[in-house]
């Protein structure tokens, strides 16, 4: 394509008068010619001369020519092919009828694509410069070669991410064509947080919205822990897609039990309703639940119909019970440390005569109770978590036999205390009892009860590290603390302790001493002994001199909670996991473990076990760590759920204790919970990005002229090349010229001018 342009730089108006010029040399010239010549001659002649003075001024306008050419250029085009687990539900809701496994989206993206006489791939590669790309949870290249053995295999989904990146990729010219369903599980998942785009998108929309069918629980929110025999509510959301006019029932479990089950209604096809069960436990520990909603005919997901959660339960309050022989000051004193303790629950008895004292009124007219042993022991003893014995005997009370439930209950993990007094250790016929093997003291029946003593209360080596005894964070401290400590006045002899002895009772100055306070072990449950009941004059005489009586406060509470094994006072503790794993990552578990005295256990034998989400358990081996006391594993989850790591130390064959924590693993994307295709979002990236949107059922032969035609009116993919030839400098124009000028002189000869 040529187009003529003038490019001189003579002023019009002097064009104008050498034209005006010529003429009238034309008119001269002609009314000299007609004497000698005829008109026609005449006219000829002019004619010709005319013709070169046209040309001449046509030169002096400096003509030239514009002479374009257009080359069609191949525009880069990133086919995306959307290749997350999502893809692989259903196409549509015929597809799911019949035996035959159902055709699933990427099937259908494929078909699209691969099929034909002239496959839709082979038209793209010869009409752009084409990039394909798959992406789930990232951007990857592929070759159209592969496209065949693409699988939807991607955790998850980060479409607009994806989009993004591959925008950069191709340029300002470029476009994208997209196969999705729309699924977006990434930071941005909305059409209001979406970005704009440089390039226009074009989606093809996969999966419909019409006739899909799913019900799946989702939104669950229930606490990490709770506390027994305190409500807690379990809320989720019911949603559903398909199901209008249909009821569906809801199931709570604990393991295998039913705790409770609902009816829902659902009256429109886009259903959501939010739904609460309420439990109260009864007991402590990790519950595994369930929340289940059978699966609908026709329904296109069954993965999302159930959560498993759990939950760790805890004690509220620790419940104690004490036994106190007489009222005494040791009796009023622990009775005020335990009701100003927030965290304790107390039941306490006080025995102010035995069966055998004489009274002159009938015992429906005496004022006490009659104490309730068969209600204590037999039925109630297994709601208490520590039991006190406070200078109390049991032989003027019961026999042995409610004994031997003192002691199931410490062997089951209850805690025992025994204080000291006159009626109490050997004094009080313990040394014959089935407590004997319980109390962490060794009793021969012989031990007897002094009095009047003036006794100093030592910190062992072990007391220095154990948490009963550590009244002050700094060590130094911690031993002052009990230098200044009022003398004792009683003592009660045994024959050694059994267990860990803190506390070593002497007279000032002395060295060695006798056992003053010692706790051991029995069965699950954790024992202590206090061979003295003036343990109130820390109390009370520190008041008197006025000092704080928080060491004697601090001693009783720290007393309970390690008798109560609370999980600050354990000496087998695992360290905190971190949050939700993916599976096939790897996790780094490690356990803390102490011995008796608190000290780090160095070679203790640790057993490592995890149990999964169907209850199954698998051993993990336990690794010395840098740290003395510490050890380490390694654990890979195969797959989603909720995984409960347990931990169980010994030392020399005597257990140290035990521990476990509940974790979850999941994916973080969450790509199979909810398969519900997205339109709507593909629509808006379409929109905001000036591209358009087609549904993989509305895609045809046309399709792809229909995105050529949009994007060529929006920026044609072409390179126009120009290039100016002055006509002035052309050869044919003074081989014109001088032609004429010939013509014109052979005529003047021939007709006799020349």
């Amino acid at each position: 394509m040529k187009d003529l342009f003038f490019i001189g730089t003579i002023p019009w108006w002097a064009i104008v008068l050498i034209a005006l010029g010529a003429l009238s040399a034309l008119a001269l010239q002609f009314f000299s010619l007609k004497p000698r010549l005829s008109g026609t001659r005449s006219a000829l002649l002019i004619l010709l001369r005319g013709m070169v003075f046209a040309l001449l001024i046509f030169l002096l306008l400096s003509p030239a020519l514009l002479e374009r050419k257009t080359t069609k250029l191949r525009r880069p085009l990133a086919l995306l092919l959307d290749t997350s687990q999502s893809m692989g539900f259903a196409a549509n809701s015929d597809s799911t009828q019949g035996g035959a496994k159902p055709r699933s989206r990427l099937d259908l993206a494929k078909e699209k694509l691969l099929s034909g006489k002239e496959p839709l791939i082979q038209q793209l590669g010869r009409e752009y410069d084409l990039r394909i790309y798959q992406f789930g949870n990232g951007l990857a290249p592929v070759g159209a070669d592969t496209l065949p053995q693409l699988s939807a295999q991607g955790r998850g989904t980060r479409l607009l991410e994806a989009l993004g990146e591959a925008s950069g990729q191709i340029g300002d010219r470029g476009a994208l064509l997209v196969f999705s369903d729309g699924i977006a599980n990434s930071d941005i998942k909305s059409a209001e947080d979406l970005p704009s785009f440089p390039v226009p998108i074009f989606p093809v929309g996969l999966g419909e919205t019409q006739g899909f069918i799913d019900i799946r629980v989702a939104d669950l929110k229930v606490p990490e822990f709770a506390f027994r025999g305190r409500e807690i509510k379990i809320d989720f959301a019911l949603e559903a897609f398909g199901l209008a006019g249909r009821a569906v029932p809801i199931y709570l479990n604990r393991g295998q039990n039913l705790l409770s089950s609902r009816n829902i209604s659902i009256d429109k096809d886009t259903f959501t309703q939010r739904v609460t069960f309420s439990y109260t436990p009864k007991e402590i520990g990790s519950h595994s639940f369930t929340l289940t909603v059978p699966l609908q005919p026709g329904e296109q997901i069954s993965q999302n119909n159930q959560q498993q959660f759990k939950i760790e339960v805890q004690r509220d309050k620790i419940r104690i019970l004490t036994l106190s022989g007489a009222p005494s000051w040791n009796y009023r004193f622990l009775r005020m440390a335990l009701k100003q303790d927030p965290s304790v629950d107390l039941v306490s008895f006080v025995f102010l005569r035995t069966p055998t004292d004489s009274v002159d009124v009938p015992d429906n007219q005496l004022s006490l109770i009659p104490f309730p042993i068969d209600e204590l022991f037999l039925e109630e003893i297994k709601n208490f978590d520590v039991i006190f014995m406070d200078d109390f005997s049991y032989r003027s009370y019961f026999n042995t036999l409610y004994l031997e439930k003192v002691r199931d209950f410490v062997r089951d993990g209850g805690g025992l205390a025994m204080l000291g007094g006159a009626r109490s250790f050997d004094s009080g016929g313990y040394g014959e009892s089935p407590l004997r093997e319980v109390v962490p003291v060794e009793m021969n029946g012989r031990g007897t009860y002094q009095t009047g003593a003036s006794l100093r209360a030592t910190l062992t080596p072990p007391g220095k590290a154990h948490p009963i005894t550590r009244l002050l964070p700094d060590p130094r401290a911690n031993e002052e603390a009990w230098k200044t400590m009022p003398y004792l006045t009683t003592l009660n002899q045994v024959v050694r302790g059994k267990g860990e002895t803190l506390l070593m009772a002497a007279p000032e100055g002395a060295s060695g001493g006798t056992p003053l306070l010692t706790v051991g072990r029995y069965g699950k449950g954790r024992t202590l002994a206090l061979m003295t009941n003036d343990l109130w004059r820390w109390n009370f005489v520190a008041v008197g001199g006025r000092e704080s009586p928080q060491n004697h406060l601090k001693l009783i509470r720290q007393s309970v909670r390690w008798l109560a094994q609370e999980p600050s006072f354990e000496q087998v503790q695992i360290q905190p996991v971190g949050d939700s794993n993916a599976p096939g990552e790897k996790m780094d578990f490690k356990v803390r473990v102490l011995k008796d005295d608190f000290t780090p256990a160095e070679h203790a034998r640790v057993r490592l076990r995890i149990v999964g989400p169907e209850g199954e358990p698998m051993n993990l081996e336990a690794l010395a760590a840098t740290e003395p006391g510490d050890y380490r594993t390694e654990f890979i989850p195969t797959r989603e759920g909720s995984y409960r790591l347990e931990a169980e130390a010994q030392l020399s064959g005597k257990p140290l204790g035990k521990d476990r924590r509940s974790f979850r693993v999941a994916f973080p994307y969450g790509e199979l919970e909810d398969g519900r295709p997205r339109p709507e979002l593909l629509k808006a990236i379409a929109e905001k990005s000036q591209g358009q949107f087609i549904p993989a059922s509305e895609w045809n032969e046309k399709s792809l002229e229909r995105i050529s035609a949009k994007l060529e009116a929006q920026s044609p993919s072409q390179i126009v090349e120009q290039r100016q030839i002055q006509l002035w400098s052309n050869l044919w124009f003074f081989s014109l010229i001088l032609a004429l000028l010939c013509i014109e002189w052979w005529l003047r000869r021939k007709w006799g001018l020349v």
